[in-house]
């Protein structure tokens, strides 16, 4: 099973389920009857006690911060070794983030002890360099074991490396040639490994390691190295099993070994869990290996207790031992356990998961559970600290439900949490942080101040006003709570960016349809699919991104390089760009060229915005903001669009732009807004950051810090999680991250 997704990766549309009048019933006024009423006077937007904090919803649960264990830190989910220290702390690998991190001895703070944070650098042969503290890197590190002396050491997995840290936190290389896949022994760098994953220290010193598949010339069944303190690396064994799992593996079924685990006992005895052959083994210090538990089979999988010679195991996850020198694994078979192997080898199982399909809001188990538990570390007294992590569907085709926790689970499987934020999405309205959202895309404001948002995976629309209070449209105590015109006829299989004007009209996109939303009755504006359908190209005929300006005139652009306006009276022009012709050419009207375009704004001025240069791969043009003035003379704002997507601020031609989150739809690329000074904000939810451009085209970061997620109130910069929708009124700014609406106050 797992339980983690790497990213966010709508590769296509998804069909979400049918709309009502929920999603239709926009409009720009309030009431919560059926008659339109007039809106209530504009709140002054508050004034926040710091520059960047909650408006409303819980923001996501997953991240990367360090503070207070149960209300502060956050965590990737993708979490791997654990370890306690003979001082009690807990040392752990935040995989998703390429960082070491820390629980204290009493449980309440999470430290980051080394390792840069950045987490977008999987598909890079390296990611490495010693140093003390956020000055180290780590590439996907696996395993982790702490000597007496709180030294730590880390399989650095995909560098190929294997790490020491000392307590004060400098990070070094033990062994192992960077970037290099191989099984050489020798001494230091002269040495090399194959993604080490398993690894454990002795009294003495010495450290050993298993890897994972194989060298670029021959297949390792997952060997067990030794590493003497001196850093000489000798193997131990070079075949530490004998039969590799079967796996489907896009398509077709391939074999594999998966990684083997280690751990030392009192004696100074390694022992390994072995997931390939189902059993508990020990070695000699000769490398002779002899099984503790299990039989080894390549069909003996299973959940069996008993005498050794009966017992059976799944997929083996950890393997440790308590300070009365006592063996415990977690183990993988339908659901996951925690199983004692005694003296005799004999099995017991302590906890098992049960019902692990089904939570309680009908997406998966969460945490507490013991569901999703992938990691596993046994503490001095016998207790489990367990890493709990997972990203389930909401069954509309989007990921919703992210959480990432550490627990202590007692030998009766009575769990509590010791680290780590449970996720709190949902649906219901509210008063700031009561309200819950599950996420919230596209967001516009109407000059009453009432703030609209695109709930994806409720598939509804919400607003939000200055004070924090969240509402649904067409939901009793909602705006709009009956609908007139077409909203019901709307088809609701993508649910586009919204759109406000002037006078406080509500645009919502559905395909290529536009509907106009007024004074609570809705009717369809322009269909722009006869436009987009007799152009083939390899995108979707969708719309992807739309505004409008202060007179009611609509502007829409598509994936196809072109950009449309749409009168009061629906009348469809093609305002910029050549539908189907794809390049990137300055100019007047027509005579522009535009790559894949995405979300848009406009300026006080009726100047239009808009993101280029999504889906870099196939297009092969880099990202770029453009501008549009009302005669559609088209210029390039910032950016490069020949270099490739990055991220890089400094004069507008030397800037680089993450417009999209790997090939997700448009609803994880950037967005955009406009000051009343003419600086432009773009929204970057694949780097965690909030770009400024200036009047001068300087671009800046204004918010957020690169490669860092979670959500940190406070002074500027602070700290955001895939920021995506943005909107500015006055001196607030609004984002809508994973769960919530954050705002900041502008300068």
């Amino acid at each position: 099973m797992t339980t983690y997704t790497s990213a966010v990766r709508l590769r296509h549309l998804g069909a979400l389920a049918a709309l009502t009048s929920v999603l239709l019933s926009a409009c720009g006024g309030s009431g919560g009857s059926s008659e339109p009423t007039a809106p209530p006077p504009p709140s002054a937007p508050p004034a926040p006690a710091t520059a960047l904090s909650l408006l409303a919803g819980n923001t996501d649960a997953a991240g990367n911060q360090d503070g207070a264990a149960l209300t502060v830190a956050r965590l990737s989910t993708y979490l791997g070794g654990m370890a306690v220290a003979s001082s009690g702390e807990v040392v752990f690998l935040d995989s998703g983030n390429n960082q070491v991190r820390k629980l204290s001895a009493d449980r309440t703070q999470v430290t980051t002890l080394a390792g840069d944070g950045d987490r977008e650098v999987f598909n890079l042969p390296s990611h490495h360099a010693d140093g003390t503290g956020t000055a180290a890197q780590f590439h996907r590190p696996m395993g982790v074991a702490v000597d007496e002396a709180g030294n730590t050491y880390v399989a650095d997995t995909d560098n190929h490396l294997v790490r020491k840290i000392t307590a004060a936190g400098v990070v070094t290389t033990l062994a192992g040639k960077v970037g290099v896949c191989g099984n050489e022994d020798g001494t230091g760098n002269a040495a090399s490994f194959c993604r080490p994953t398993g690894i454990a220290v002795d009294k003495a010193g010495n450290v050993y390691v298993s890897e994972i598949t194989q060298s670029p010339t021959q297949i390792v069944a997952n060997p067990i190295r030794k590493i003497a303190p001196t850093g000489a690396v000798t193997t131990l064994t070079s075949k530490a099993s004998q039969y590799p799992s079967t796996v489907f593996i896009s398509g077709p079924v391939t074999e594999i070994y998966r990684p083997v685990f280690l751990a030392v006992d009192a004696n100074g005895v390694l022992h390994a869990a072995d997931p390939n052959d189902h059993v508990i083994r020990r070695y000699a210090a000769s490398g002779q290996a002899t099984t503790v538990s299990g039989v080894a089979a390549a069909q003996n999988s299973g959940n069996a207790d008993g005498p050794a010679s009966a017992a059976k195991f799944g997929d083996l996850k950890a393997i440790g031992f308590d300070a009365a020198n006592r063996l415990f694994v977690l183990d993988w078979y339908a659901t996951p356990s925690i199983r004692q192997i005694g003296s005799d080898g004999s099995v017991t199982t302590l906890v098992r998961a049960t019902d692990c399909n089904v939570g309680n809001d009908g997406r998966g188990a969460g945490p507490g559970t013991l569901c999703s538990a992938d990691q596993m570390a046994v503490t001095a007294g016998g207790q489990f600290l367990v890493a709990e992590t997972g990203s389930s569907n909401n069954g509309v085709g989007m990921r919703t439900v992210r959480y990432a926790q550490l627990r202590q689970y007692t030998p009766q499987g009575n769990s509590t949490a010791v680290a780590g934020i449970p996720s709190a999405e949902g649906a219901n309205d509210g008063q700031g942080n009561t309200a819950r959202f599950d996420m919230p895309g596209s967001i516009a404001l109407n000059p009453a101040g009432t703030l609209y948002v695109r709930d994806e995976g409720n598939a509804t629309i919400r607003t939000v006003q200055t004070d924090g209070l969240v509402r649904t449209l067409g939901k009793p105590g909602g705006h709009c709570t009956a609908i007139t015109g077409v909203a019901s006829q709307i088809p609701s299989r993508y649910l586009g960016p919204l759109a406000t004007d002037g006078a406080g009209n509500l645009y919502t996109m559905d395909s290529a349809r536009i509907y106009k939303t007024a004074n609570c009755n809705t009717v369809l504006l322009a269909d722009l699919a006869p436009w987009l359908d007799k152009v083939p190209t390899a995108f979707l005929g969708v719309a992807s991104g739309m505004t409008a300006d202060t007179a009611g005139n609509v502007y829409v652009s598509s994936l196809k390089g072109a950009i449309f306006k749409i009168d009061t009276k629906g009348e469809i022009t093609l305002f910029a760009g050549t539908l189907g012709t794809v390049g990137h050419v300055d100019g007047q009207g027509a005579a522009a060229q535009f790559s894949a375009l995405g979300h848009m704004t406009a300026d006080a001025a009726g100047n239009l915005y808009v993101v280029d240069g999504l889906y870099h791969d196939t297009n092969k043009v880099g990202p770029t903001i453009r501008k549009i003035t009302p005669s559609g003379m088209v210029t390039t704002l910032a950016g490069n669009a020949t270099a490739a997507p990055a991220y890089a601020d400094g004069p507008a031609d030397a800037a680089r732009f993450h417009v999209q989150r790997g090939a997700s739809w448009p609803a994880q690329s950037a967005s955009l807004a406009v000051d009343s000074k003419g600086n432009v904000y773009v929204t970057d939810p694949f780097a965690s950051v909030v770009r400024k451009i200036g009047t001068d085209g300087k671009v800046s970061t204004f918010a957020g810090q690169a490669w860092k997620h979670g959500f940190a109130a406070g002074d500027l910069p602070g700290m955001l999680d895939r920021p995506s929708g943005i909107a500015v009124r006055g001196s607030m700014m609004y984002l809508s991250v994973p769960n919530a609406v954050v705002q900041a106050q502008l300068p």
